[in-house]
């Protein structure tokens, strides 16, 4: 019979290279395919003869190369590449800030959009409404009947339905009097409390907290009462992280981007 030559595949990483057949004789058509691990791309494919020459290869789409065999063994060689990001729109958010990786979180899963087609305001405050807003996007926008109070929360508001659905779930209230709040600055505490909040409406467990030291922060005495547990819960759960390493900042506002860190690390540490 036709004598067969050995074809060595390579061993790379973040994705798989197979070779059919491993051995064939010359002249054999032999075909590679190649399986990039999820969020890598195939970033350089070559085979080589015994003499270490390239051998042309043929791309016949959907990760499937072919090659005629010559006399004498081959060498596949393959590498990956990670996908890089599809750039945000958002001129005021650079990749190296901070915060870049969970704007694009937020953006990306449809949680959070810029103030503008180009601008995410990053350092802006965020109002009570967008909060709601935002919750009611990651529950799915449910239909809720339930008669509210609130005479600064218009009808036709477009945060109308989620402050409906946040109220009548318990998980955010008004300030009494019949007021919402609706374009009150939400403060650091103030959203523990309503992540708090969402976490029991959703199930979650809220025990991780309770053993959290967070007396050993300068600022505690400026927590509210109301929100110690929702703190913890928050500080134990990594929701929440200090301004400082040594302040909380509980009444300070919580800025666009803080809200986006908060909300990523609940959804992929809680949610």
């Amino acid at each position: 019979g036709s004598t067969t030559y050995a074809i060595t595949a390579p061993d790379a990483e973040n994705g798989t290279v197979r070779v059919s057949p491993s051995r064939a004789s010359r002249g054999t058509t032999v075909t590679i395919t190649v399986t990039p691990d999820e969020g890598y791309e195939l970033e350089s494919l070559t085979v080589l003869d015994s003499r270490d020459n390239e051998i042309t290869l043929t791309d016949k789409g959907d990760g499937k190369y072919t090659f005629t065999m010559p006399s004498g063994r081959v060498t596949v060689e393959a590498s990956f590449a990670e996908i890089a990001p599809e750039p945000l729109p958002f001129g005021d958010v650079d990749d190296g800030d901070w915060f870049a990786d969970a704007v694009r979180f937020v953006y990306e899963n449809g949680m959070m959009n810029g103030v503008s087609e180009t601008d995410f305001a990053p350092h802006a405050a965020t109002s009570r409404s967008m909060i709601v807003t935002i919750l009611y996007r990651l529950e799915g926008e449910p239909v809720v009947d339930y008669a509210m109070d609130f005479t600064d929360v218009a009808g036709d508001a477009y945060y109308a339905e989620a402050v409906r659905w946040a109220a009548s779930e318990g998980i955010v209230g008004g300030y009494g009097g019949g007021l919402f709040g609706s374009d009150d600055a939400v403060t650091r505490e103030q959203l523990a409390v309503i992540l708090y909040r969402y976490a029991v409406y959703k199930g979650y467990d809220v025990s991780i907290g309770e053993d959290t030291n967070i007396l050993s922060y300068a600022d505690f005495a400026d927590l509210s009462e109301y929100a110690i547990p929702a703190m913890q819960w928050a500080c134990g759960a990594g929701v929440i992280t200090g301004v400082t390493d040594a302040t909380l900042v509980p009444q300070g506002e919580a800025t666009r981007a803080q809200v986006a860190a908060m909300l990523m690390r609940f959804v992929e540490a809680i949610g």
